[in-house]
């Protein structure tokens, strides 16, 4: 067996153990009547499930690596991260995950550009410019979005995922544009060079 071959089985397990996980957690919370934690976790079930959705409804080439990547982050946020306190237990936790958020959200924008012009024209019409700028805006967009949802959390839960409040949030933001603006760079330049968009066979 080659060494490639046996790293993706490895991958692929490791992918399919994080549904099982959730499926086990999810029985777990309806067992004890944590029925607030049975619907986030099934809510989070179906964002993980959603990279499978979009790659067979959309047709868009989506590496396994990268589907993997979104399914382990969403893993890692909001179920460790929000239902497991991860986010109070390690420091660190959260401005990680952001910076990762900020590469993930970005490539997401990218795809996003394809779908929304997918049914119109087998040809990129937009400018590299502004299609690297529109990733950049929608990441930076739900990057605002999270820290709502986490003052919510916090406010009327309990949860402490703002340890720190204003600072807390804006190195979140922080970090989230980092890793934003080397996502859309290297777009910016992918697209200049190639004529297509990431990820897909759109030209």
């Amino acid at each position: 067996m080659k060494p490639e071959e046996n790293k993706n089985k490895i991958v692929v397990f490791f992918y399919y153990l994080l549904r099982v996980i959730m499926i086990v957690a999810l029985v777990g919370f309806a067992i004890n009547g944590d029925w607030l934690n049975v619907v986030l976790t099934a809510l989070i079930f179906l964002l993980m499930l959603a990279p499978s959705f979009f790659k067979n409804r959309y047709k868009i080439y989506i590496p396994f690596d990268f589907d993997f990547a979104i399914v382990l982050f969403v893993f890692l946020t909001l179920f460790l991260g929000s239902l497991r306190n991860f986010y109070e237990k390690f420091p660190w936790w959260d401005s990680i995950l952001h910076f990762q958020s900020g590469l993930l959200l970005g490539v997401i924008g990218f795809l996003l550009v394809y779908i929304l012009n997918e049914q119109k024209s087998p040809k990129l019409v937009m400018s590299p410019g502004f299609v690297a700028f529109f990733a950049f805006c929608f990441s930076i967009a739900l990057s605002g979005l999270w820290e709502i949802y986490e003052f919510f959390m916090d406010s009327v839960f309990g949860y402490s995922m703002q340890r720190n409040g204003l600072q807390d949030t804006m190195w979140d933001i922080i970090v989230n544009v980092v890793g934003t603006l080397i996502i859309s760079i290297l777009g910016y330049f992918w697209i200049k060079r190639n004529k297509k968009l990431p990820f897909t066979d759109l030209k």
